[in-house]
């Protein structure tokens, strides 16, 4: 009967989480592992340490303790259950409709063979809202979470533990916790900005489809490059950037074009990641028709209006990789960052560069001053100011409204820095230190940039970049892709039973359109009522946009 427990448990537990069963068959029993009878007759696990018995549950009713501990908990969206045990405690979330799904997170898989051979957890293990996760090694897990955690459709992330499961080998689980933080903050980052502008990428990357399809712009490789922010130290360094300006290519950001177009200076390249429509304002002075314009395919379409060379890349929008695989190549620049210098240091990268060096990268405000003077933000607050509320307090307004400010002296003055701006140093720190190229911070007042140059190399192979042909028409293009979302599958079983049930194409597909899901989860009760709005507002897109071409 015994071997009956063993077999039936990992027969269902492979329908859900085939390698786990796998590595527990190969194992043997934990001899650090026996039972004891609690006084309601329940049979409860005991793990031997030290010398020391502990029982995993309650040696006197571990079923009420279990639904005692199930009642105290949210057992909506997803749960992270660190330790298995004799499930007790798991059982009673299972019956919550409203649990996505229960990931049961353990290290030793002989302790759970043992516990498998002596106890019958099928009932668990066929739950399709149920998968297990083994290893020995933590950092394993964020892969696993990462396939199996989907904000707009899991719900809210919490975590549970055995207490005395954890214990007993609580360095794993204690890093465990870590990883999952370092998980979710990446996670939860990412779904925030998907909230506020997921619809916005979708409706520019679908806008931009004609001037992505028409454009046939190639970019040289480059050696030497100048890449320019809009720090106010970039004022001050202006006499620098032009002692070297004619041998080296000059890559700016948007934001800084217009304080160099002040000082008679024009760059070799502008590149624009933003999708808001304030890029407009960087652009108020003209911009050069000679000078190709670098854009994200998400980035605002009137900006192709003004650039007469300009040239698509794709980021990390889900919308825009699915163009770049089913419409037309586009090369990838890294924007994961969050900000425009970021990926200015990516395409000089792509581009082959050896020798960077960077102009206006304060990170930081010196002297309470946002940006330098030219850059966008001057005529936009000088018409906002009057005689009682002068562009000086604007000024001080907008750096201000930051709750997260901290100030910091230097020798001659002080900076205010915040959090963003500390998370975009590191970005672009640990982007830097990647890169087999020399790269310097031209320093100003702003904050010290990390560098680790060691012995990275001054030359290597140069690298053109280009779109590569269309594998399809536009009007191909916009038919399949609403064909695919006509026919996407609903969500009648579990969240980890569906996504395994989709091919590879409707994983794509899925992606595209959960960033629009992101927004209208906002304001709905289920994930999948957010998925089903976001399939029917795409829809409408596309068939407006069929209709008008």
């Amino acid at each position: 009967m015994k071997n009956d427990f063993l077999d039936k448990n990992l027969l269902c537990l492979s329908q859900t989480s085939p390698e786990a069963a796998h590595l527990i068959s190969r194992s043997n029993d934990s001899p650090h592992v026996h039972f004891i009878t609690a006084r309601d007759g329940s049979l409860v696990p005991v793990l031997s340490n030290s010398g020391s018995d502990k029982p995993l549950h309650s040696r006197f009713n571990p079923i009420k303790e279990g639904r005692r501990f199930s009642s105290s908990q949210n057992t909506a969206g997803t749960i992270l259950a660190y330790g298995l045990g004799g499930a007790y405690h798991l059982l009673p979330l299972l019956e919550n409709q409203n649990l996505v799904s229960l990931l049961i997170i353990d290290t030793e898989p002989e302790i759970i063979r043992a516990i498998l051979r002596e106890m019958d957890l099928s009932s668990l293990f066929l739950d399709k809202r149920v998968s297990i996760w083994i290893s020995r090694n933590a950092e394993d897990f964020k892969p696993f979470l990462l396939s199996r955690y989907i904000p707009v459709l899991s719900g809210d992330l919490q975590s549970i533990s055995l207490r005395p499961r954890v214990d007993n080998t609580s360095d794993f689980f204690h890093r465990v916790a870590d990883v999952v933080k370092e998980s979710i903050s990446t996670i939860t980052d990412d779904y925030t900005v998907q909230t506020h502008f997921g619809k916005k990428w979708f409706v520019n990357t679908l806008t931009n489809l004609k001037a992505s399809e028409e454009t046939t712009l190639t970019l040289n490789p480059v050696k030497k490059v100048q890449i320019t922010a809009a720090g106010p130290s970039l004022e001050k360094q202006i006499d620098h950037l032009l002692q070297y300006r004619n041998e080296s290519t000059l890559i700016a950001t948007d934001t800084s074009l217009p304080v160099l177009l002040s000082h008679g200076i024009k760059p070799d390249m502008v590149i624009s990641i933003d999708c808001q429509h304030i890029s407009y304002h960087h652009f108020m002075q003209g911009y050069p028709e000679d000078i190709p314009l670098i854009l994200d395919l998400a980035s605002p379409p009137f900006l192709t209006r003004i650039a007469k060379k300009y040239f698509f890349f794709t980021s990390d929008h889900p919308f825009s990789n699915y163009v770049s695989r089913n419409f037309r190549s586009f090369p990838r620049i890294d924007t994961s960052g969050g900000n425009v210098t970021h990926a200015a240091l990516s395409l000089a990268e792509s581009l082959g560069a050896k020798q960077i060096s960077l102009f206006g990268t304060d990170f930081s405000y010196p002297y309470g001053k946002p940006y330098s003077r030219g850059s966008y933000i001057f005529p936009y607050f000088q018409k906002q100011s009057s005689r009682m509320d002068g562009i000086e307090s604007q000024f001080l307004s907008f750096v201000l409204h930051n709750q997260s400010l901290d100030r910091e002296k230097f020798p001659g003055g002080f900076r205010y820095i915040s959090k963003p701006m500390i998370h975009y140093k590191t970005c672009l720190e640990n982007k830097a230190n990647s890169m087999n190229a020399f790269i310097e911070n031209i320093r100003g007042d702003g904050v010290h940039l990390d560098f680790i140059q060691n012995q990275k190399g001054t030359s290597g192979d140069f690298r053109m970049m280009s779109a590569g042909i269309p594998f399809q028409s536009r009007s191909d293009f916009l038919h399949s892709f609403a064909r695919e979302i006509h026919d996407f599958p609903v969500i009648d079983t579990s969240l980890i039973e569906f996504l395994s049930s989709l091919t590879h194409n409707q994983k794509g597909t899925l992606m595209s359109i959960l960033p629009a899901a992101a927004h209208f989860r906002k304001n709905c009760s289920t994930g999948e009522e957010a998925l089903n709005l976001a399939r029917k507002w795409t829809l409408e897109l596309l068939k407006r946009k069929v209709f008008y071409e």
